[in-house]
């Protein structure tokens, strides 16, 4: 007669542990791969519902202009002013861009090599100024373009524009990275400081370059509350404040508006999309 043990084993048949390690092995392989698959499947449902909660605004104003292609004929042949106002954003944006360009390598480069025992405090500091609201940095803008008597100028947005401090955070990130013998050995062949960083340096930070850029493009293209304090005549105003109104008084129009405001942001993100994700990923990962 066999008896039941209160451990629930059969007594005389006692398992050894060579023929229990198969079943613990097969119920931790499954609790694994259980876990696995829930949390992929919560991962992929998560950013399904992001993706879809931002592109379906996107579809709706793209198809509700189709559907009236008289719009685009309107806005272009009958609203001279949309396209005065898209070219106020450009007299904005681009030097804008240019200034980065020139001012934001050569700024972390000087972050970078700079020997100065507070050079790190500083751009601390600097950085602070990157993470403050946009209303608060408006009050001394507003104070020094009055002081410089460039107010009601796009002089007022693009200047303080031109010095922001995220071209020089992504760039000056990547930068530290680089091997500090390649310098050593530009400096003893006689090569100087500028010389080591326009044909040395820079070249190596084109994917940096190309994120910032593209990341202020975007942010230049879309202002609104410095266009509304620093420009007081209407026909100076950018197409991202002009869309307001066009809402309020033209509604007709407004979808085709839209759609073909964000053109612009749309081609810089297509064709720089890989230089944006390669140039944050190597940002992020510096010390």
């Amino acid at each position: 007669m066999v008896y039941v043990s209160h451990t629930g084993n059969l007594s005389g048949h006692h398992l050894s542990s060579s023929e229990e390690k198969p079943g613990l092995f097969v119920k931790s392989f499954m609790g694994d791969f259980m876990k696995k698959r829930y949390s992929n499947f919560f991962e992929k449902l998560i950013c399904m519902g992001a993706v879809i909660l931002a592109v379906i605004p996107l579809l709706y104003v793209a198809g509700k202009s189709v559907q009236v292609p008289e719009e685009y004929l309107t806005l272009f042949f009958k609203r001279p002013l949309y396209l005065r106002m898209m070219w106020n954003s450009l007299i904005i944006t681009i030097p804008v861009l240019v200034g980065q360009l020139l001012l934001a390598p050569l700024a972390a480069y000087g972050f970078w090599q700079c020997r100065w025992k507070y050079k790190e405090i500083l751009f601390y500091l600097y950085m602070i100024v990157m993470l403050m609201p946009l209303q608060l940095t408006l009050v001394p803008n507003y104070l020094v373009a009055n002081w410089l008597g460039i107010q009601n100028s796009s002089l007022a947005i693009i200047l303080p524009a031109m010095f922001q401090p995220l071209g020089v955070f992504l760039i000056r990130q990547q930068i530290q990275d680089f091997p500090q013998e390649t310098l050593e050995a530009a400096r003893l062949d006689g090569a100087s400081e500028y010389r080591i960083y326009r044909s040395i340096v820079k070249p190596n930070l084109s994917s940096a370059i190309a994120a910032a850029l593209i990341l202020i493009f975007i942010d230049n293209w879309n202002i609104v509350d410095q266009a509304v304090i620093f420009l007081r005549e209407p026909y100076q105003q950018p197409l991202s404040v002009y869309l307001c109104q066009i809402l309020e008084e033209q509604p007709d129009i407004f979808y085709a508006a839209s759609v073909f405001y964000a053109v612009p942001v749309l081609l810089i993100f297509l064709m720089g999309q890989n230089y944006l994700i390669q140039g944050i990923s190597m940002s992020g990962v510096k010390a």
